[in-house]
């Protein structure tokens, strides 16, 4: 079944998951279980047929398991958000979380430049100058 499933042959699993469940007896005790599993595996993945092309991914070179992103959340998120003692505020967690992004990219120095100018052409106008924002600014490319 694994087979099938990474070499890109999900309807066909599923055809053969169904003739499983068919051939398991409604009525028999010792099935109940396997029914329940076996109903639940297909209606899971029933409706995410087009979500698991694992075979095209997987030659494509491309992860098909969470633990990429899971271990980016932990890296940027986790390193920072939640050491022992700290304490947020949701509004100024997410700006704290574009600073962190920034830091980790590299574009430290981009962003302070880009900022300094915007800043000080605001001031020398005479603006009123807003350092926060819930919307993500795009960043000068480096020279």
């Amino acid at each position: 079944m694994k087979t099938l499933l990474y070499g890109g042959r999900v309807k066909e699993l599923l055809s053969q998951l169904r003739e499983m469940l068919k051939l398991l007896s409604k009525r028999a005790k010792r099935d109940k279980r396997k029914r329940e599993i076996l109903s639940a595996v297909i209606k899971y993945l029933d409706p995410r047929v087009h979500m698991m092309k694992y075979k095209q991914y997987i030659e494509e070179d491309l992860p098909i398991a969470s633990g990429i992103a899971e271990g980016a959340a932990r890296y940027v998120v986790g390193e920072r958000m939640d050491c022992s003692g700290m304490r947020q505020i949701p509004g100024r967690a997410e700006a704290l979380l574009h600073q962190r992004c920034v830091e980790l990219n590299g574009d430290w120095e981009n962003f302070f430049d880009w900022a300094y100018k915007n800043w000080r052409s605001k001031m020398e106008k005479e603006e009123k100058v807003l350092i926060r924002t819930n919307e993500p600014i795009k960043l000068p490319k480096a020279a």
